[in-house]
């Protein structure tokens, strides 16, 4: 089995069951666990010394990281309504993509100066702090458990911040707001994210969005042989030619978003939709799936464009160049769609974003481990 093969399964399946707790348990304890997971992982990876071991970890590594991403996207949805949901989308996803646009630049750094091992150290320690910051300042947002911020959250799930106002303001300071709740730990039910997957408007858009994901992943997976027999690039020079796809994928996610919420906006101002801010709109009547839709497809056809001009630029060699732009439209186009795509079956599953965005990853996982 392919370290790659074994990663995109472990992506693919983690989020079903750490997103479906998040759900029900809060997202706090959902993050900290994903964040465990992750540095340790990454520690081992590190320390490794076999193939088996290295294997074994790389799944590890990979449950932490992608159910976190998971959680992100929830994260966005329990705060953000759908008439600006896509902007927020784009925020998050921006910061996500950073990782992909200039990860392999640090890592080719990093292999080259002082070793791989050091590249996993450099992430265990960046983790670290950002798990710090996290259980000291994040917020829990989960609907289920502090519902629209009224209900006070307790234990794992408030914050050392928010224990810290709230044990200053004193036992008096809620005033009328509901009182915390004690709640158990819930199992974490992978099936919400199965059925999901199983509903017919639902795999639709999975399926798609698997597809033309996989599409972006086989080329920028195949980087490293493709440029290394027409460019003969070393290892940094690899990492850099990565930028242009996630630059890419970045200012997609930067401006994309916008343009979904004008298109949500105009369509609302047709059919007479008041729009307030934080309150969600009842979407029964409304066209959520043409709104998105329209947005998409432009995407899709600048992303198709972007894969034909990289296959004919690598095929003849042109100058590197030419590839390198093509990656920029890969990355903008693709992401695009992508990204909306994701917005649009959160949309359809308010009350489980967590799931939702878990079925996301489980068919994009699966469907790029076949197509790599």
């Amino acid at each position: 089995m392919s370290l790659n093969f074994a990663e995109q399964i472990a992506q693919a399946i983690a989020p079903a069951f750490i997103g479906a707790m998040s759900d029900n348990n809060g997202r706090r304890l959902s993050f900290i666990l994903c964040f465990v997971i992750f540095i340790f992982g990454n520690i081992g990876l590190a320390l490794q010394t076999n193939y088996v071991a290295l294997l074994i970890l790389r799944m590890v590594q990979a449950v932490g990281g992608t159910a976190a991403i998971a959680l992100t996207y929830a994260v966005v949805a329990d705060i953000a309504t759908s008439a600006e949901r896509g902007k927020y989308m784009g925020y998050a996803g921006a910061g996500i993509l950073f990782g992909p646009a200039f990860g392999p630049t640090i890592g080719g750094i990093l292999a080259q100066y002082l070793g791989w091992r050091a590249i996993f150290y450099f992430i265990a320690i960046f983790s670290g702090i950002l798990l710090v910051l996290f259980i000291f300042l994040f917020p829990e947002t989960c609907r289920n458990v502090v519902g629209d911020g009224s209900i006070p959250a307790i234990g794992v799930n408030q914050s050392v911040l928010g224990w810290w106002q709230h044990r200053r303001q004193g036992p008096d300071a809620t005033g009328g707001d509901p009182k915390p709740q004690k709640r158990k730990v819930a199992f974490p039910n992978p099936f919400a994210t199965f059925k999901i997957i199983a509903e017919k408007e639902s795999g639709i858009i999975l399926l798609y969005n698997g597809f033309f994901f996989t599409g972006m992943m086989v080329t920028v997976s195949a980087i490293p042989d493709l440029y290394g027999n027409a460019y003969h690039l070393n290892e940094l020079n690899l990492g850099l030619c990565y930028i242009s796809n996630g630059m890419g994928s970045l200012l997609s996610s930067l401006t994309m978003g916008h343009v979904v919420d004008w298109n949500f906006r105009r369509y609302a101002k047709a059919m007479g939709m008041a729009i307030e801010k934080g309150k969600q709109q009842d979407l029964s009547q409304f066209p959520i799936e043409r709104v998105r839709m329209q947005i998409v497809i432009p995407g899709h056809i600048i992303g198709i464009l972007g894969l034909i001009a990289f296959g004919w630029t690598v095929k003849f060699q042109t100058h590197i160049a030419g590839p390198e732009i093509s990656l920029f439209v890969i990355g903008f186009g693709i992401s695009t769609a992508f990204n909306i795509t994701n917005g649009l079956l959160i949309d359809l599953h308010r009350d489980q974003p967590a799931a939702a965005t878990a079925a996301i990853n489980f068919a994009r996982c699966l469907m790029s481990a076949g197509g790599r």
